[in-house]
């Protein structure tokens, strides 16, 4: 009789442990983050695929956009509540009198030794710098973005003029077909795709722009807007830690298959490519001197007519 009350007992707990369990996840407070497919937002997915974000309440729905300047017109228009973004796009934003909030760091580049980023060309094609490439063209992701930008200031510091350069927009998983297609003569390819076509052969890496121009320089960001900043506090502040715990679980396993499959997942890249190519380390904080460096470099392209008060565009999580 007492074993049978016993089985009774747990099977009602156990029933009603069922219900708790999906009133829990049905709880959880969604987040919509729009994403660049590319190296930089492993943390983010790291955080997802370890349920650090679950842990904290919050479901995270990713979106793939092009890059930074396609994803905040989404963020600022209600699609997005974060979007991975770029410096040069947040900078952008602000100027034109977006409310735009930069929350956490998402990539930079701080040893040239693993930057693989970088300006390749066909092996064949006789282009070795900035001036070989006037009158032909660069395949960047975006325009007006950091990828735009740097690529703009290499072809200058070696020897070319990027006003005789054209900039074609061609998104980074095919960027790779461009150029060996001759569509584009030269492309910025960032990882893992630059990785995965260099080790195929038949291309040439000629300049890194990151490393070349500015070393250290602060990539990717994570931006949300003022009115999410305002009517999400505590749910912007559960993302930039669960996004932080990602970030030390990357740092921590660079060198980890898991890592690489888990890159490998959302990019397509074969995972045996991938082991071919050193991971950098991804940053926790945003450095704001590096953000006034690219700043600089964007108000002397005539993109910015002047300096912008950083301290209403950084927030304090980012720091």
């Amino acid at each position: 009789m007492r074993r049978s009350l016993l089985s009774i007992g747990l099977a009602m707990i156990w029933l009603l442990a069922v219900p708790v369990s999906r009133t829990q996840a049905a709880d959880l407070e969604k987040i919509r983050v729009s994403i660049i497919p590319i190296g930089d937002v492993a943390p983010l997915f790291a955080a997802i695929q370890n349920g650090y974000f679950r842990e904290l309440g919050l479901e995270i729905d990713t979106t793939p956009s092009a890059g930074g300047a396609a994803g905040i017109p989404g963020l600022v228009g209600g699609s997005f509540d974060i979007a991975y973004g770029n410096v040069v796009s947040a900078l952008l934003a602000a100027q034109q009198g977006l409310d735009v909030k930069v929350i956490a760091a998402g990539t930079n580049v701080t040893d040239p030794k693993l930057d693989a980023t970088g300006i390749f060309v066909k092996s064949d094609g006789g282009i070795k710098s900035g001036k070989d490439l006037e009158g032909k063209s660069i395949g960047v992701n975006t325009r007006n973005n950091v990828i735009w930008l740097y690529a703009r200031a290499w072809v200058k510091a070696t020897g070319g003029d990027p006003e005789r350069v054209t900039f074609k927009e061609v998104p980074f998983p095919q960027m790779e077909d461009a150029l060996r297609q001759q569509r584009v003569d030269a492309a910025f390819m960032v990882p893992p795709f630059s990785a995965v076509a260099e080790q195929k052969g038949g291309l040439s890496k000629v300049g890194s722009p990151y490393s070349d121009i500015q070393p250290g320089v602060d990539v990717g960001q994570y931006i949300t807007t003022g009115k999410v900043l305002a009517a999400k506090p505590e749910a912007v502040r559960k993302f930039v830690t669960g996004l932080r715990k990602g970030v030390e679980w990357y740092n921590a396993n660079l060198t980890n298959e898991a890592l690489l499959t888990l890159i490998s997942g959302y990019t397509k890249a074969d995972v045996a490519l991938l082991k071919l190519v050193p991971v950098p380390t991804a940053p926790l904080r945003t450095d704001v001197s590096q953000v006034r460096k690219t700043m600089d470099m964007m108000i002397d392209s005539k993109l910015l007519p002047a300096p912008l008060d950083l301290d209403k565009i950084i927030d304090s999580q980012a720091l």
